[in-house]
């Protein structure tokens, strides 16, 4: 395959994960972080940080690990496991850092 077609669907995937994770968090999270930060502005820019977060995480993940340009590249199949590993580990780095924010910032307002 074509090192620019590989990498572009590395992408493609990468963003698909991240939107549908994103897609699926927001309305919950919207309400609990309204209530949590008391005002909807508030509420509104953890939602959108955190949207960030679950986009750019994956991101630099299949980004720095790319098989793009490498002279021995594995098969399709093996690009395409590695890609979707690679992003929900991305995924999952991401949620794990803003989970350790709300809970911290949780923690100070109980004391």
């Amino acid at each position: 395959m074509n090192d620019i077609v590989i990498f572009t669907l590395e992408i493609i995937t990468c963003l698909t994960i991240s939107g549908a994770v994103i897609y699926v968090l927001n309305p919950l999270l919207n309400d609990v972080l309204t209530e949590t930060c008391g005002t909807q502005k508030r509420a509104l820019f953890w939602v959108r940080f955190t949207d960030i977060m679950l986009l750019i995480s994956p991101l630099l993940m299949v980004i720095f690990f790319t098989h793009t340009g490498e002279s021995n590249a594995p098969s399709s199949l093996i690009i395409f496991k590695d890609t979707l590993f690679r992003s929900l580990l991305g995924e999952f780095i991401g949620l794990a850092i803003i989970c350790l924010l709300y809970t911290s910032d949780a923690a100070d307002d109980a004391m």
